[in-house]
């Protein structure tokens, strides 16, 4: 039995859970490595580029957090100049992540609860 199949499966349902969050415009699930383990397709952001990103983002404020003595991060909330939109960073189980460009119509704090909840599903089975 092929393993990859049910795996690639599993994640598509996550991406499509992801994307299916009101105001969730691209998202990408990556490893804190950079590796992009999948991602949605979106003309709006280049979803590659988003994990990427989204892993370096974590990356440096993991190597902030541990300058300053203090626990690593559970999210990263980039807000922009002109409010017209927020990339969100969440971490998923201990190697992985989720990165999301999120619409400025939304209220943030319900977008950070559900990806919450889809994150500890994530960590917990990829």
């Amino acid at each position: 039995m092929n393993e990859s199949g049910p795996l690639k499966t599993k994640i598509n349902d996550f991406i499509s859970e992801i994307m299916a969050i009101e105001g969730v415009l691209a998202c990408s699930i990556v490893s804190t490595e950079g590796q992009i383990i999948g991602k949605s397709d979106s003309s709006k952001a280049p979803s590659p580029f988003l994990g990427i990103t989204g892993a370096t983002l974590y990356a440096s404020a993991e190597a902030a957090c541990s300058t300053f003595h203090i626990s690593t991060p559970e999210y990263i909330l980039v807000e922009t100049v002109k409010k017209d939109g927020y990339i969100m960073i969440k971490a998923a189980g201990k190697r992985n992540l989720i990165a999301t460009v999120i619409t400025d119509t939304v209220n943030t704090s319900e977008v950070k609860n559900l990806i919450s909840q889809l994150s500890e599903k994530i960590g917990e089975e990829i």
